[in-house]
């Protein structure tokens, strides 16, 4: 298997890693340069590969091949639920559904579909994950990393990557959060397979904007602020009381996800795996398992890897929920 660096070009971060033989080789993680890939202008997209020319020149990576990852919001992914039929049908049968999902031209999107398994839902079926994603997208992944002298091997969802390195083959359906910056990624898995997946635009910037406007301060305060106090009681709880709102919006689409997925399995979900930055808000986990009566833990993508001890441990633990996807892509086959 060639040496890949698995790279999550977020919002707010770049973050990278590179394993062998499921060991831990090197990670970095910078500041983004505030733009993405989904810009049009040609100064950001220049922005951009220059912070990827220097991110990989401060990491300790053994290469600059990469498999990068591609934000749920920006694809469209949807489980289809098909009669059960040979593989050629099925790739047949998924462009045909595809026409239906995707809001837009077929022409204009790269898509491609991974056979799922028996679906859970309807007996004699089977479950197809359709993955669709814009050409023009694609093509700027081409090109940034091309001008960052990186060499693009392949693209992949956040949520696969995800489930390679929190989730792995757990029999037992459970749902996982990633909380980033811009929105919150939202998928259902069971038996190691997705199920159910969607995405909302709040993330840890919405939180940092309500308690800026409801307390005057400039967005780096208002951040420190959040990562200190969170969703704890402390500070009077005024903290807690600006950010309590835009935070509930994460929550509510997780309790109906939650109903959805138990009134058609007919099982309780009974788990809850948080991963992002925002993942580490202090009082998140008790909060959100009072909220939605589940257990709810933070994702470690690390217990997927073996971590030779030079590694400093106690750190890689702090930033683990935040590495979550970066670490899936390392872990990726190709």
């Amino acid at each position: 298997m060639p040496d890949f660096v698995g790279l999550d070009i977020g919002t707010s971060s770049i973050k990278g890693v590179q394993i062998k033989n499921k060991t831990l080789i090197s990670y970095h993680q910078i500041a983004s340069p505030g733009v993405t890939m989904v810009s049009e202008s040609p100064e950001d997209l220049k922005k951009l590969s220059d912070a990827l020319d220097r991110f990989f020149n401060e990491g300790r990576f053994k290469t600059r091949d990469i498999v990068a990852s591609v934000p749920e919001s920006q694809v469209f992914a949807r489980v289809i639920t098909l009669p059960q039929m040979g593989e050629a049908e099925i790739a047949s049968s998924v462009k045909n559904e595809a026409q239906q999902y995707v809001p837009m031209p077929l022409d204009q999107v790269a898509f491609d579909f991974e056979i799922i398994g028996p679906s859970e839902l309807e007996a004699g079926k089977v479950d197809v994950l359709l993955v669709a994603v814009p050409k023009a997208l694609t093509n700027k992944y081409i090109q940034v990393t091309r001008a960052a002298g990186i060499n693009l091997l392949s693209l992949e969802t956040e949520t696969i990557a995800i489930s390679r390195s929190v989730v792995g083959q757990a029999k037992d359906a459970v749902m996982v959060a990633s909380i980033g910056a811009s929105t919150t990624d939202i998928a259902v898995f069971s038996g190691g397979a997705i199920r159910f997946t969607r995405s909302i635009a709040t993330g840890g910037q919405a939180l940092e904007r309500a308690l800026a406007q409801s307390f005057n301060l400039a967005p780096g305060q208002a951040a420190e602020y959040i990562r200190t106090y969170g969703l704890e009681e402390k500070l009077e709880g005024k903290v807690m009381s600006a950010i309590k709102p835009v935070f509930d919006i994460i929550r509510d689409e997780l309790k109906r996800t939650q109903a959805f997925f138990s009134s058609r399995s007919q099982r309780p979900l009974p788990r809850l795996i948080l991963v992002g930055g925002t993942a580490n808000l202090p009082g998140v986990l008790v909060y959100l398992a009072d909220s939605l009566g589940m257990e709810v833990a933070r994702g470690n993508p690390w217990e997927a890897i073996s971590i030779p001890g030079n590694f400093p441990r106690e750190q890689l633990e702090e930033i683990a929920p935040s590495f979550a996807v970066a670490a899936g892509l390392a872990l990726k086959e190709i």
